[in-house]
């Protein structure tokens, strides 16, 4: 089953969710003897990682991060079905009450 055109999600530090689509896929044994595949991602609205990965590069001199990412550290996500649940948290005033504070 190919990842390539889904789109998917992850946590970067506590609190940001990266949202992207997958352009590219390739299998590769991660440092034991199983094969997983691996995908790589474009990532939307991603400045808040860019800018750590620019700070970590300046204060390392490398690049820590890659941009492959392993298929099991993603989360697969149908983006209607995601907005219709966060739409339906909007009946009860809840956005109403987090933008008051």
């Amino acid at each position: 089953m190919t990842h390539v055109g889904k789109q998917v999600y992850t946590l970067f530090g506590n609190n940001t969710l990266r949202f992207g689509n997958v352009v590219e896929e390739k299998m590769e044994k991660d440092g034991g003897v199983h094969e997983w595949k691996f995908v790589r991602v474009d990532w939307v609205d991603d400045e808040a990682f860019e800018q750590d990965r620019q700070r970590v590069i300046q204060f390392r001199g490398y690049d820590k991060y890659s941009d492959w990412y392993r298929i099991d550290k993603l989360k697969v996500f149908q983006p209607h079905k995601l907005i219709g649940r966060v739409k339906k948290l909007t009946g009860d005033g809840f956005l109403d009450y987090i933008k008051s504070i």
